[in-house]
């Protein structure tokens, strides 16, 4: 049967309007034409005090009742019978997929508090918020018509509640990222019942609330935390505190405020704590107090030594240098027993009283004393300068102490020698028949002698007290004042003869003569001698002759002493460099040394490896590997001689070589180091001197510094090789050669040259300027040692932007040049039936050099040191060949040497080593020593070569 049109609203007006529509104001056409599912469901909306929206058909046409039209404000009445595109415009794109999708599934779609944007009130738009349920209307043929929507608008509901959730985020927010930590404390109990994350952070914990504040933090500023929050909630007084050391997870520092807090009955229920960690400041101010006293206490002094003292778990650290002023090895555990131990017993009271006095509080002294150690390992007594303070914190407590050493033996030495040095000066001084005295840089007299007391009857007291004014005539001293002060500024000598006072008002003449005197090349003041003229001028004009020729020669004498002042001063630096190499020599000799055992044993164990991989037949990668790794080895070798060579503790075959000749055969060689862009001249001298060098070096000298030269020119130059004949005088350098007849190579470019920094630095190892990687830095160094060790000199000439010049100084040799002579292999192949002794401390050289004996086929007895070797001579009389290494403890292998020589003076030896004293050496034939690392036919040749000389 029919639906009867739908029954009007409340009001009537969105029924009335339904009434009213026809085709063209409703694409439904009017509503005797609808279908009847679309009228049933109208029916049931128009009357329903719910806000309910039908949207029928594919077009959505919007039918809503009256409680729905408030809802979208100024768009009713004009979006009802309207397509739901046109009257929610604005929110088409959020509400068309949910209308879609209940038309695709016919499911039930539902929302809380959904946010849309909605523009309702004269096209000004609002997110408004509703709670929606949007369910499928079927038709006759049970499939969906139309969407009908149930919502009601939450917009208030929600703003207030955000308002609230915001404010209380806002306050939640400001208490946790609060950057001073915060927390309420309920009391009794000290119960946490708020804290924040700084709070947290601060105790090491979560999950605070509920638990007591004691678990976290049982101590505060020395005080248990109880007592000081019960005294806060007793008192009901604030307590702060600035810098506070706080117990818990770990250690930190506070400034802290406990404010009690009432109820409302005025007990106090709770405390409020407020504070901020300063474990960074307080820990950065020891820390800057530390390094700022470390960094004092360290420009003080040069080649210091360190020490530290931790006061609180009793822990003494001393750096290695410091150690070694104490005898004590570089990896030894010390403490202040060692410490007071190693001092000399007549320094102990002092020392031990001024290093307490910079722990107390009470006077914080500096502790600056100069004691005498002995050394715990060596025994060896040393002179040490110690300075260093205590540090204390904030409660006036000493921490750590710390401070420096300095070695000061070689300076108590000097001082000693300077002071019998000055003795004997004064002695020298005090037997001259004249007044002598010199003024420092101001004019003030230093020293008079004793000739001024029996003269003139004033001492060096009365002299400092007149002054050089007070002692002239009064008719001199506007002249001699006008000289004095020319002289002064200009730096030059004065002399002439004046009138002089004595003690007793006197008058005398004198003849005197002052020279400026400078220390290092920086004036100093003057030194003067004067001579008693006094009978000479008052005698005959004819004794004047004698006493100006006496004159001069007391005048010759003061510049020979000033002069000898001058050349003391120069020997001592010149001493000061020559020892310094000295010392890096000895480094870098030891490293050598060492590294020769490893590089023994990784040459010799490769070879054998290889020889076992090509019987295995191996493949030839793993093969070309192992040559890689034989060819590095010899590399580090080579390395290995550079040091050695800087050290001086090569080996040199020097001869008599003829170095014009020896230049010439290298110019193919160098032309094809140094490239085309550059051009090599050479400059021959006649008659050359024949030169006493090791012929091998020589040439790598010449190479290396030709290969300097051509890296010191980016873009083409030219190196000029030039020889000569030279007499050179004394040397002023420690580098220089000594005075005499020397054959001069000098190799020189045009390159970018050096500065004086450089220059002073070029023989230092591993110095370079060149780039990384493309350097070792023991080229100049190599170069150094080796002439040095040849008996010659070198000099160094630069400019900066023009060019470098290196000459090299060889001594001139007595014999005819030696024809070249070519290597050869000699002796035999095969070694079977030959058994040899093998010493050697070192396990793993040992063992290789074993290994690779016995495969050349003799038989092999090894042992670890002299005394074994003698004692196995004595049960093994069938040896044929002793291999023995140099460096080992007790018995080394030159001594090893000469006790078989005294008892088996036929048996050959042979000697390996990596580094050797020359002089330790010196009586060992050339061919019996072994250079490590030795590969095995190397070995092979020295073996055989032995055993023939012995046949």
């Amino acid at each position: 049967m029919p639906t009867p049109a739908p029954a009007p609203g409340r009001d009537g007006s969105v029924a009335a309007r339904l009434a009213a529509l026809d085709r063209r104001s409703c694409p439904l056409g009017p509503m005797r034409e609808w279908p009847q599912a679309l009228r049933a469901s109208v029916s049931l909306i128009l009357p329903a005090d719910v806000q309910m929206a039908l949207f029928w058909g594919g077009e959505h046409v919007a039918i809503y009742n009256d409680a729905y039209a408030p809802v979208i404000g100024d768009k009713h009445p004009r979006a009802l019978g309207r397509p739901a595109a046109e009257g929610w415009a604005e929110l088409w794109d959020d509400l068309e997929p949910i209308l879609e999708q209940i038309w695709a599934t016919g499911d039930t779609v539902s929302e809380k508090n959904r946010a849309f944007y909605i523009e309702r009130q004269g096209g000004a738009g609002e997110v408004a918020y509703f709670d929606f349920s949007f369910s499928a209307v079927r038709d006759d043929r049970g499939e969906v018509a139309g969407v009908l929507s149930v919502i009601a608008e939450t917009t208030a509901t929600v703003r207030a509640a955000r308002n609230v959730a915001e404010e209380r985020a806002r306050l939640a927010e400001m208490f946790d990222q609060s950057p001073s930590f915060m927390a309420v404390v309920r009391q009794p109990g000290q119960v946490i019942e708020l804290a924040n994350d700084s709070f947290a952070e601060m105790v090491g914990a979560r999950d605070l609330i509920g638990r007591r504040l004691t678990d976290f933090l049982p101590e505060i500023g020395g005080r248990t935390t109880t007592d000081l929050l019960d005294a806060v909630a007793v008192t009901r007084r604030p307590f702060r505190a600035s810098g506070l050391r706080i117990a818990g997870a770990c250690e930190r520092f506070v400034d802290l405020v406990c404010q009690p807090i009432a109820d409302r009955n005025g007990a106090v229920s709770a405390i409020f704590l407020d504070g901020s960690d300063v474990s960074d400041r307080v820990r950065a101010e020891e820390r800057l107090l530390l390094s700022t006293e470390s960094l004092r206490l360290a420009t003080e002094a040069a080649e210091v030594g360190i020490w530290d003292l931790d006061l609180g778990t009793n822990t003494l650290n001393w750096s290695a240098r410091t150690k070694a002023m104490f005898g004590i090895s570089p990896n030894v555990a010390v403490s202040m027993d060692d410490f007071y131990a190693g001092l000399h017993p007549d320094d102990v009271a002092a020392t031990g009283a001024s290093f307490a006095a910079a722990l107390d509080p009470a006077t914080r002294s500096v502790y600056d004393v100069e004691y005498r150690a002995i050394g715990a390992e060596d025994g060896v007594v040393r002179w040490i300068a110690a300075r260093g303070r205590g540090i204390f914190d904030a409660q006036g407590v000493c921490r750590r102490a710390v401070g420096t050493t300095v070695d000061i033996t070689e300076r108590k030495r000097a001082a000693a020698v300077l002071s019998e040095s000055e003795a004997r000066f004064q002695l020298l001084a005090d037997t001259v028949p004249a007044l002598m005295w010199m003024t420092g840089a101001d004019g003030e007299v230093e020293f008079v002698n004793r000739a001024f007391e029996t003269m003139l009857g004033l001492t060096l007291a009365d002299m400092r007290a007149r002054g050089w004014l007070g002692l002239l005539h009064p008719e001199e001293r506007a002249r001699v004042a006008s000289a004095r002060s020319t002289a002064f500024g200009e730096r030059r000598a004065m002399g002439g003869q004046i009138r002089v006072l004595d003690r007793d008002g006197q008058e005398r003449w004198v003849h005197a003569e002052a020279r400026p005197r400078t220390i290092g090349g920086v004036f100093a003041g003057f030194i003067g001698c004067a001579v008693d003229v006094t009978d000479a001028h008052l005698a005959a004009e004819a004794l004047e002759v004698r006493v100006a020729a006496r004159t001069t020669e007391l005048a010759e004498a003061n510049n020979r002493l000033t002069a000898q002042i001058g050349e003391r001063e120069r020997v001592e630096q010149t001493l000061h460099q020559m020892q310094r190499l000295e010392a890096v020599g000895q480094l870098t000799s030891g490293v050598a040394h060492d590294f020769n055992n490893l590089l023994t044993v990784v040459v010799g164990n490769t070879g054998l490896v290889e020889r076992a991989a090509r019987a295995a037949g191996v493949d030839a990668r793993t093969l070309q590997r192992l040559d890689n790794i034989r060819i590095a080895a010899e590399r580090g070798a080579a390395l290995t001689q550079q040091l050695l060579a800087f050290s001086r503790k090569q080996r040199l075959a020097t001869r008599a070589l003829d170095l014009g000749a020896t230049v010439m055969r290298m110019r193919s060689l160098l032309e094809g180091a140094i490239g085309n862009a550059i051009t090599v001249d050479m400059v021959l001298g006649d008659d050359l001197w024949p030169a006493l060098v090791d012929p091998t070096q020589i040439e790598l000298v010449i190479l290396n510094l030709a290969i300097n030269a051509r890296d010191a020119m980016a873009v083409g130059g030219t190196v000029t090789i030039r020889t000569a004949n030279v007499d050179r005088p004394d040397p002023t350098r420690p580098e220089h050669p000594a005075a005499g007849e020397h054959v001069m190579v000098e190799v020189s470019d045009t390159g970018t040259g050096m500065s004086d920094e450089v220059l002073d630095r070029v023989f230092e190892p591993f110095f370079t300027t060149k780039p990384v990687g493309k350097g070792s830095g023991l080229g100049l160094a190599q170069v150094f040692g080796f002439i040095k060790q040849s008996g010659g000199g070198i000099a160094i000439e630069s400019v900066l932007g023009q060019g470098t010049s290196v000459r090299i100084f060889l001594p001139r040799a007595e014999a005819t040049p030696d024809a070249p002579t070519q290597p050869g292999d000699h002796g035999r192949a095969d070694l079977s039936g030959v058994t040899v002794l093998l010493v050697d401390d070192d396990d793993a050289v040992r063992g290789v050099t074993a290994d690779m004996t016995g495969d050349l086929g003799a038989t092999v007895i090894p042992v670890a040191g002299g005394e074994a070797a003698l004692a196995a001579l004595l049960v093994h009389p069938e040896v044929d060949l002793v291999i023995a290494d140099f460096a080992m403890p007790g018995m080394n292998g030159a001594e090893l040497a000469r006790k078989i020589a005294a008892e088996r003076p036929r048996l050959p030896l042979l000697i390996l080593t990596g580094y050797a004293d020359l002089g330790a050496i010196a009586d060992v034939p050339e061919d019996a020593i072994v250079q490590k690392p030795v590969t095995a036919d190397e070995l092979r040749r020295r073996m055989a070569r032995a055993l023939d000389r012995r046949s």
